[in-house]
C-alpha cells in the first residue's frame, strides 16, 4: 500500500465514509492522509486499521514513511551519524531551549480550553509530543 489515501480509497470508502465506520474525524482523517504526524496518535491508529482491515503497525509503518516504506523524510540513512561541531551543538541547543520554553507556554495556555474544545485537547496532546522529542534531543545533545 502507498499511503492512507490510496489504503482507503482501494477498500472503496469515501473519506466521509471512513469517518463514520471509524469514528475518526474527516478532518483528521484528511490530517493523515496529507501530512502525517510523526507521532500518530495510537487510537486513532487503531480505529483505522480496524475499518480499513489492516493491521495497527502496518498502517503506523505507511504513516510514518510517507507512503514509502523505509522512507526517511530527511532523505538520510536512519543509521548514519551527524557531526556537528561545538559551536553548532550550542547553537542547536540554544534554539531546542527557545523551542521547549515556547511549546510549555502554550500547553500552559491552551489547557483551560481542552475542556471545552476537542480540537484543543488533541493538539495538546501534539505539543507534548514534541516536548517529549525535544527534550530527548536536549539530553543527547548535553551527552554529545
Amino acid at each position: 500500500m502507498h499511503d492512507l489515501r490510496s489504503i482507503r480509497k482501494t477498500r472503496g470508502l469515501t473519506m466521509e465514509q471512513l469517518a463514520s465506520a471509524s469514528g475518526v474525524s474527516s478532518k483528521t482523517i484528511s490530517l493523515y492522509e496529507h501530512t502525517p504526524p510523526k507521532r500518530p496518535s495510537r487510537k486513532v491508529v487503531d480505529k483505522l486499521s480496524q475499518v480499513l482491515d489492516i493491521s495497527p503497525d502496518a498502517l503506523l509503518d505507511t504513516l510514518g514513511s510517507g507512503g514509502k516504506p523505509g522512507a526517511d523524510p530527511c532523505g538520510e540513512d536512519p543509521g548514519e551519524a551527524i557531526e556537528l561541531e561545538d559551536f553548532e551543538v550550542a547553537r542547536v541547543m540554544v534554539l531546542v531551549e527557545k523551542e521547549l520554553q515556547g511549546l510549555h507556554q502554550l500547553v500552559i495556555e491552551s489547557a483551560s480550553l481542552a475542556d471545552d474544545w476537542p480540537a484543543a485537547a488533541k493538539s495538546i496532546e501534539y505539543l507534548s509530543g514534541d516536548i517529549d522529542l525535544l527534550i530527548g534531543i536536549r539530553r543527547k545533545l548535553s551527552q554529545a
